[in-house]
């Protein structure tokens, strides 16, 4: 476990406040609130809310608790990045929660500051720690593969403190976090028509929480291919020509369910598709590897294909929802990631992706109480 900073401290000094002043407006001695600063002295529960009050920020952002640090190595819907030493860190329901900041970056693909820093060698050392507790209460992660969600990224940064950490992955790898506790929302798009799709991911993935499922965005999906369209592809059929090399999403990727249903409902066995099994783990690494001449089609959305600047046959459309817990609904990363789905301007931002149809964001799909969906 790390040795945390100091908040109190350091809030008190953001807002130009002397030790003097501070111990004034809370009622107790200068002296008092210099070991409490420099953690030599927990005050009891009415001097906390008082201190919180006078600097204006909440009891938990002063006295961080974590009942508990999940170590980076424990199973978890990822595995770890070999070497990695760089955490990200966010606080899920009391419990201090790391991944290794290279996730976050494969969805950016530029590199991103961490939280804390793992010792060399013996991981099981103190951590030396980059970001403020402050900063890491106010962090919230959101795990799924829309890459619109950059775009709140950046909002949320301009308009707060807080800060929303976008994982890309996979929708059952995103459901299975949240499940697990190890995010605070989970975007999925599993095709609508089939047994497993968006409402029994996240009945599944809330069970004993209960929440919601919040409508997004629809996006095209389809096929990436080179200027030119030099294999002539125009429909799934197209891809089981033996010459061709395809780049397939990951399983458990709403792309890739999509991609399945196609395939049954033209009666073609996925073993016909040349690198049915080589896969990106995203939309974006997909559409780069054909900018890149790496693959011949890839599986992708309109705006990834377009922004890599490659030709796009739109053969689907995916419904992408947010799953949402109900008891994490007062956090304040997840209350302003929820508001700005009603601000028309983000939603005229969103309209403008090439691909993407938002007149729905922010409705409900469904609801769920502890023990499954409720009607109505």
């Amino acid at each position: 476990m790390p040795a945390w900073d100091r908040p109190v401290r350091r809030r008190r000094i953001e807002k130009g406040l002397s030790q003097k002043e501070v111990a004034s407006r809370v009622g107790i001695t200068r002296q008092a609130l210099h070991a409490i600063e420099t953690g030599r002295y927990i005050p009891n529960t009415l001097v906390a809310i008082r201190l919180a009050r006078a600097l204006g920020s909440r009891v938990e952002e002063l006295f961080p608790c974590w009942e508990e640090v999940d170590p980076p190595l424990s199973p978890g819907p990822f595995p770890w990045v070999r070497g990695s030493r760089r955490l990200i860190l966010a606080d899920v329901r009391g419990r201090l929660i790391p991944y290794p900041v290279e996730r976050l970056e494969e969805g950016s693909g530029v590199f991103a500051a961490a939280d804390a820093l793992l010792p060399a060698g013996d991981r099981r050392g103190e951590w030396t720690l980059l970001s403020s507790a402050a900063v890491i209460q106010r962090s919230a992660f959101f795990l799924g593969c829309d890459p619109g969600i950059g775009l709140l990224v950046e909002r949320i940064a301009a308009l707060s403190p807080n800060r929303l950490r976008w994982i890309s992955c996979s929708s059952e790898k995103a459901a299975a976090a949240l499940r697990a506790g190890q995010t605070h929302l989970a975007g999925c798009h599993l095709p609508t028509g089939e047994p497993r799709n968006n409402r029994v991911l996240a009945r599944e993935a809330l069970q004993g929480v209960g929440g919601a499922l919040i409508r997004f965005a629809q996006w095209e999906e389809g096929v990436a291919v080179a200027r030119g369209n030099p294999f002539g592809i125009r429909s799934v059929e197209d891809l089981a020509n033996p010459g061709l090399r395809f780049l397939n999403r990951d399983p458990g990727s709403g792309s890739r369910a999509l991609l399945d249903e196609l395939l049954r409902r033209q009666g073609i066995p996925a073993e016909r598709i040349p690198g049915y099994e080589r896969t990106a783990g995203s939309p974006v690494a997909a559409a780069r590897a054909v900018a890149f001449g790496i693959a011949d089609a890839a599986w992708t959305n309109r705006p990834c294909a377009q922004a890599q600047d490659v030709e796009f046959l739109p053969l689907g459309v995916s419904e992408f929802d947010w799953i949402v817990p109900r008891d994490l609904l007062d956090h304040p990363t997840v209350a302003l990631v929820l508001d700005l789905l009603s601000d028309a301007r983000m939603r005229a931002e969103f309209d403008a992706l090439p691909g993407y149809e938002v007149s729905r964001m922010g409705t409900v799909a469904a609801r769920f109480g502890p023990k499954g969906e409720i009607s109505g």
